[in-house]
């Protein structure tokens, strides 16, 4: 992405939404490595994409309902059973998606 792209590039909560799916993606990778540490720092990251996004004033109640869900799973990334693990998996693809439509 250059300069003047990224510039104008607002991160709203529309941009940590879109960059938690590659989070996500990163953190199952490692942990199907048997690469704990970096799991747990994937983990780390997506929890703090999780955070922003629940402390901007953008989303409605149900929606933190939601994203406070989505946070818990990532926590326990470890413990998650196959079907949970395809949620948390594909939670974030329609925001990447969505945030590619508007600047990709």
């Amino acid at each position: 992405m250059d300069y003047f792209l990224n510039a104008m590039i607002k991160k709203n909560s529309l941009f940590y939404m879109a960059n938690l799916s590659p989070e996500i993606g990163r953190m199952f990778r490692a942990h199907d490595s048997g690469k704990k540490e970096i799991a747990d720092q994937a983990r780390n990251r997506a929890l703090k994409v999780v955070d922003s996004v629940l402390t901007s004033n953008e989303i409605k109640p149900a929606g933190r309902e939601e994203w406070s869900a989505t946070r818990n799973l990532i926590a326990g990334y470890d413990l998650l059973d196959a079907f949970a693990r395809k949620i948390l998996e594909s939670f974030g693809r329609p925001f990447s998606i969505k945030f590619m439509n508007q600047f990709g």
